[in-house]
């Protein structure tokens, strides 16, 4: 039993790595140019062995891309259920969704640039998950500022989305706390702009 324990567990650890030098090098190059040959090298495991995890290419997208956007969902109805109220959740909302981008930014990175070279089905379980994202943070949203509409409540979210991700784009040397904190005054004075609350 500890073997086959032991052997899953590595199997594990491997299949991390593989994940982990993937969303480096696909934010790096893009993923086109990224081979599954250089992720494995990457990975310290020879080519052929990624196929013993991913079948191919677009499965591994599938994964890293499904992984991030999971992650972000998570973050949300975590904040949700917890006993955040009025601006304060929305703030709490901010700042753990700042907190998850900077974490895995390779990730949110790939996400950003890559998700168009899913596979069909792929995409539309991307975009579903997407879509579950920003509508939760709209009706958070809208119960703080019942006075917006559905298209100004939109346009902030996804506002506030961008702000976010965009510093997941390019290397930027501040420290990750420091890096919170930051994008996530950012966020919040755009959000409540967007949605004329007091500052």
């Amino acid at each position: 039993m500890s073997m086959l324990m032991s052997k899953s567990a590595r199997g594990h650890e491997r299949r991390e790595l593989i994940l982990r030098s993937a969303a480096a090098l696909m934010a790096e190059r893009g993923y086109p140019a990224v081979t599954m040959i250089q992720i494995g090298a990457a990975a310290g495991i020879v080519g052929s062995g990624v196929y013993r995890h991913f079948e191919s290419k677009p499965m591994l997208l599938s994964a890293l891309l499904d992984r991030v956007v999971k992650a972000m969902l998570a973050g949300t109805r975590e904040v949700v259920a917890r006993e955040f109220t009025g601006p304060a959740l929305l703030d709490e909302l901010i700042r753990t969704q700042a907190k998850i981008a900077i974490d895995n930014r390779a990730l949110v990175a790939v996400y950003l640039r890559d998700a168009g070279n899913l596979p069909a089905e792929g995409l539309r379980t991307l975009r579903r998950q997407q879509r579950q994202l920003v509508e939760e943070w709209i009706f958070q949203a809208e119960a703080v500022a019942p006075y917006a509409g559905e298209v100004q409540l939109r346009t902030v979210v996804q506002a506030v989305f961008a702000l976010i991700n965009s510093v997941c784009t390019y290397d930027n040397p501040l420290p990750a706390p420091r890096l919170v904190e930051s994008i996530s005054t950012m966020a919040r004075a755009t959000l409540r702009a967007g949605l004329a609350l007091p500052a």
